[in-house]
């Protein structure tokens, strides 16, 4: 019997003691420590100037293409389009969907979409000559033995892309295809 009441206790005190301390933690009052707001970082401060000025700038300018050479990156274009190496972020931005997660990586004849004011944009202008395509050559040989690049077969492709249609891989010889004189201005 003095067991079963030493159990009793036990188990009664332990109770009282768990509802004491859980009504003294309820009980204890929460300091409210003021909200600082962090100031933003300078990143970000410089992102936003830069696309207001694009937003203030955006009637004085025109997109144009720009045709990756072999040998470039985004600075490099940059340096070269706009005489400053920085605006590269720009160029992914507006090229994010072409150029995708990686803007390290850009490859030889894609065209970028670049903005210009109007008076410093030249507009494209390409002159073609007629090509008659002969037995088993490919736009890649093609590309090869015209422009001493093989890579440079895509836009042979963008040039002549209503003519080709989706018979990429058997072109019949005697196509005439219109090809550039240069590839670059």
């Amino acid at each position: 019997m003095n067991r079963f009441r030493l159990l009793l206790t036990i188990t009664a005190l332990t109770f009282i003691f768990a509802a004491c301390a859980k009504q003294a933690v309820v009980e204890e009052p929460v300091e409210q420590k003021p909200v600082v707001e962090k100031p933003a970082p300078v990143e970000q401060k410089v992102e936003k100037i830069e696309d207001a000025l694009n937003a203030v700038s955006e009637t004085d300018t025109i997109e144009i293409f720009y045709m990756v050479k072999p040998n470039d990156w985004l600075s490099k274009i940059a340096r070269n389009e706009y005489g400053d190496k920085s605006k590269w972020k720009l160029i992914y931005k507006w090229n994010k969907k072409k150029i995708g997660s990686n803007p390290n990586l850009i490859f030889p004849y894609h065209e970028f979409l670049l903005k210009k004011q109007r008076q410093n944009a030249n507009p494209l202008k390409y002159e073609f000559y007629e090509y008659t395509v002969k037995q088993n050559e490919t736009l890649w040989s093609i590309a090869g033995n015209e422009y001493d690049n093989n890579y440079a077969w895509i836009v042979i492709l963008r040039d002549n892309a209503t003519k080709l249609g989706s018979e990429l891989d058997n072109i019949a010889p005697g196509t005439v295809l219109k090809l550039r004189t240069k590839l670059y201005n």
